[in-house]
């Protein structure tokens, strides 16, 4: 597949330079410098407009023998294979961070029963900064459920390693043998080559884009996980997902196409993101409370718990429901919602919502489609934002 991809890019005339590294950027001569790997000849390019993609890193802490054989990041296909293939030489697996790809790696792990996963998690609560306490706590339980260790508040301090094999991972109140390590803690933008302080970017390097996606120097533009993203409430965050990449890629692909005074910039983003844990669906959109806190919002918060369908149905349960709203407007700022099949559905209305500036009063009597299979005759939508009205 991926070579039919790079087939078929050669027939469209684009030049794809595999296995060449960019070194620098001149952006006042409009000039890429490139090493060819496989020559060691360096390689200069000139431009008219500049798309910097670069993506980002998985963080890895500075710890002597955090690089050996058994120790895994998977944020790439071939690192996931390699984990797979020696899956059956492992017993003990550490697993460390409690955020989205620490939680996925857990619950697909648990799937095989000659493994014991512990996660070890800086944090007192899973998927924190994301979701609330409650929604945390449901996570945990589900992990749990799935035979996996949490260890909260156990912070990655050191490894014994030998022979390019860690043996034990040592976090702050734990030493414990470990047959392999995945890292899950984050990534950090790889912009580290534009470092002559031209371009504008926030702390964690991520380079600032505008809601054309153009960065501070004219003709420059970034995407990706190397940029931060235009967002309806919050001032240019890093948003590591592949929703904003993707739609602010093809933004930016329309407006080379059109003249700098037609720029094309509907895209604002809401954070939204989902995960399944077990059973359970977690969903999440706009604002988090501490958000709203901060950015000086006059708000309240609904919660309810609503069936998805009528009780006498098979299938039938319940959704957790959590909307973010101002209080003198009922205009909705955020939601959360987690439960069974169907859960993260009942989310997308109000991502929707937000967008629209709509209120919770408009939801309540919003026309959603109903049919005992499917849902109650007020769906839960519906009812749960009814009681903010």
């Amino acid at each position: 597949m991926f070579t039919k991809t790079i087939e078929d890019a050669r027939k469209k005339g684009i030049n794809l330079l595999q296995k060449h590294e960019v070194k620098s950027v001149d952006f006042d001569e409009k000039k890429v410098f490139v090493e060819d790997l496989e020559n060691a000849k360096e390689k200069v390019f000139d431009y008219n407009e500049l798309v910097i993609a670069t993506g980002a890193s998985p963080f890895i802490p500075d710890i002597e023998g955090i690089n050996s054989e058994n120790v895994y990041t998977l944020t790439k296909p071939y690192i996931a294979k390699d984990l797979k293939e020696n899956i059956d030489n492992y017993k003990n697996i550490a697993i460390v961070g409690g955020g989205f790809i620490g939680v996925e790696v857990a619950e697909q792990l648990s799937r095989y029963d000659h493994l014991n996963i512990s996660l070890y998690h800086s944090r007192d609560q899973l998927l924190n900064g994301v979701y609330d306490t409650k929604a945390g706590i449901a996570a945990k339980d589900e992990i749990e459920k799935l035979g996996v260790n949490i260890h909260f508040s156990e912070r990655l301090e050191d490894v014994v390693a030998e022979d390019k094999t860690v043996k034990k991972i040592i976090t702050s109140n734990r030493q414990d043998e470990v047959d392999a390590i995945i890292l899950a803690i984050g990534v950090r933008p790889n912009t580290r080559i534009f470092n002559n302080g031209r371009l504008k970017k926030i702390k964690n390097g991520a380079i600032v884009i505008d809601k054309y996606g153009r960065t501070n120097i004219e003709n420059v533009w970034s995407v990706g996980d190397c940029a931060t993203v235009p967002h309806k409430f919050l001032k240019n965050p890093h948003i590591p997902l592949g929703t904003s990449a993707n739609k602010i890629g093809r933004q930016i692909g329309i407006n080379l196409s059109r003249d700098k005074d037609n720029l094309f910039a509907s895209y604002e983003s809401l954070s939204s993101s989902s995960v399944k844990i077990g059973e359970l669906e977690f969903g999440t959109t706009g604002l988090t409370e501490s958000q709203a806190k901060d950015l000086g919002y006059y708000y309240d918060i609904a919660e309810s718990e609503v069936l998805n369908k009528p009780s006498y149905m098979p299938g039938s349960h319940k959704i957790d429901f959590r909307i973010i709203y101002e209080k003198n407007s009922y205009r909705i700022l955020g939601a959360r919602v987690f439960g069974k099949n169907d859960a993260l559905m009942r989310l997308h209305p109000f991502t929707t919502a937000i967008h629209a500036g709509l209120t919770t009063k408009d939801l309540t009597y919003y026309d959603y489609a109903y049919s005992p299979p499917f849902s109650l005759s007020w769906d839960a939508i519906n009812i749960a934002s009814s009681v903010a009205k």
